[in-house]
């Protein structure tokens, strides 16, 4: 199954949707470019969705890093949600269990911006 993904602007954050295998460099520099244009536009907030990920490797691992980088040099946060047990463990394995907030669902990952603010 070929890379795809969705990206949904919300009122204050955006639901970024990854979709098939995650394996390739190249699969990455519009997805990238996207995210950009939302923090341009002050959506700093993102909840990445891995429900309907496949498959995922080092440049997979990569882009939820650049994803988390580029939110919070913004002043926002990255949480990520719908992880198989596969890519959980190479979450884990990785560590990055220690650097990602982890929800169970696209709810909780709001929740987990700010749990004051009903703005998100």
């Amino acid at each position: 199954m070929e890379f795809n993904y969705t990206l949904d602007k919300k009122k204050k954050h955006t639901v970024v949707k990854l979709i098939g295998n995650l394996i390739a460099e190249n699969q990455t520099t519009e997805l990238l470019n996207d995210i950009d244009e939302h923090i341009v536009d002050s959506f700093i907030y993102f909840v990445v969705d891995l429900s309907e990920l496949d498959h995922m490797n080092s440049n997979g691992l990569n882009i939820l890093i650049n994803i988390l980088t580029k939110s919070r040099n913004a002043g926002g946060e990255t949480v990520i949600t719908g992880l198989s047990e596969k890519i959980s463990k190479l979450i884990v394995i990785t560590k990055l269990n220690t650097v990602f907030a982890i929800a169970d669902n696209q709810e909780e990952a709001v929740g987990m911006f700010n749990k004051e603010e009903s703005w998100l």
